[in-house]
């Protein structure tokens, strides 16, 4: 029974082992999670937001994160421990576990980093970072520490991330591609004499009551419509008020609360394009929503 036992005690040292990185130079102060420790947690994962955390011992955490947008974004940041008091250039590099020793630390670039600032990686880069976890590597960042004399390193452990990566994936694939920023303010066109949207409008206000149904921290929503100057003024008047009216009624059908949206319609005011050509006219049949927050 004892042989059995330290048979099985030799297998899971060699296994916690076999999940480290190759060791780092001497004198270099080192932080990463062990096999047991390393855990990686998609901590928001919804259309508006997607984060993959991984905490590292006696250090912090580290972050991957992405917003929606029309543009990707993929970030990377970590809060350095005692990092630099002046502007320096960390290495980050992919390091293979010890069980590969015939492999060698592959570079990934340099940081650029900054006195109480967290370090960041963006886009490509981060996409790197990511894959190279995935292959069971591990990025590391080595930098000098606050009074220059010394190195820390820290790595990110590639133990249990292939669960947290999935659905961190899978969120992303979930991101809206419009932020705050991009519908802010929007303009919306309307087919000749009718109260229906254009196709491309609606697809536009569908991305809109999507974003809004998850944050709705906003303090308004202004909604003006207009009218080309085909028709009796009255009557154009009326169709814009019906316009913005369909508007609310959209939006407040996804949820948003109707006492911050309000309506107007101008009819054949405020042209901003001339009513002697279809183009011109088409431009006029609008909706104009601003969104305050």
């Amino acid at each position: 029974m004892l042989s059995k036992s330290l048979h099985i005690t030799a297998v899971a040292a060699l296994v916690i082992l076999a999940a480290q990185p190759a060791p780092v130079d001497a004198g270099v102060r080192y932080y990463a999670a062990s096999l047991g420790q390393s855990q990686w947690q998609v901590t928001a994962s919804n259309p508006l937001q997607c984060r993959l955390e991984h905490h590292i011992p006696h250090y912090g955490v580290a972050v991957f994160s992405a917003r929606a947008s029309r543009k990707e974004n993929l970030q990377f940041a970590m809060a350095l421990k005692d990092g630099p008091s002046q502007r320096t250039v960390a290495t980050l590099a992919s390091v293979p576990p010890v069980w590969q020793p015939g492999l060698k630390a592959e570079p990934l670039g340099q940081v650029s980093l900054y006195p109480r600032y967290p370090a960041e990686v963006t886009d490509d880069r981060a996409w790197d970072m990511l894959s190279e976890l995935d292959a069971g590597r591990f990025p590391t960042l080595t930098y000098p520490d606050r009074l220059g004399r010394n190195k820390v390193s820290v790595a990110l452990s590639s133990g249990n991330f292939k669960k947290g990566y999935q659905d961190f994936v899978s969120c992303l694939g979930g991101l809206l591609p419009v932020s705050f920023e991009d519908i802010s303010f929007s303009v919306l066109n309307y087919k000749k004499n009718s109260s229906s949207l254009t196709e491309e409008s609606l697809a536009r206000l569908d991305l809109i009551g999507q974003y809004l149904a998850n944050d709705n921290h906003f303090s308004s929503i202004d909604i003006a419509a207009y009218s080309d100057s085909y028709g009796g003024r009255w009557a154009n008047e009326e169709l814009s008020k019906k316009r913005a009216k369909a508007i609310k009624e959209y939006l407040v059908g996804k949820g948003l609360p109707a006492d911050r949206i309000s309506t107007e319609g101008y009819g054949e005011k405020r042209h901003i394009a001339s009513n002697n050509t279809e183009e011109g006219r088409a431009l006029n049949r609008r909706v104009v929503l601003q969104i305050k927050r």
